[in-house]
């Protein structure tokens, strides 16, 4: 127990100091995280050649506009 409290203490203080010595952005929320990862395992996943033409068509499109 005192191990743990040690090292959570630890990591506190570590945590607290660089928040406060270092420009660290904030992180967003977790709903945003959680579709950001849906967005990479859909984006990572084995399509079928006509979903991966669509995928490519899309993404090439979209960096057009952008």
């Amino acid at each position: 127990m005192l191990k743990f409290l040690l090292t959570f203490s630890a990591g506190i203080y570590t945590g607290i100091y660089i928040s406060q010595n270092y420009e660290v952005p904030r992180v967003d929320e977790p709903s945003k995280i959680i579709d950001k990862i849906k967005e990479l395992a859909d984006e990572h996943r084995k399509k079928s050649p006509a979903e991966q033409l669509l995928h490519d068509v899309k993404k090439g499109a979209k960096k057009i506009v952008d």
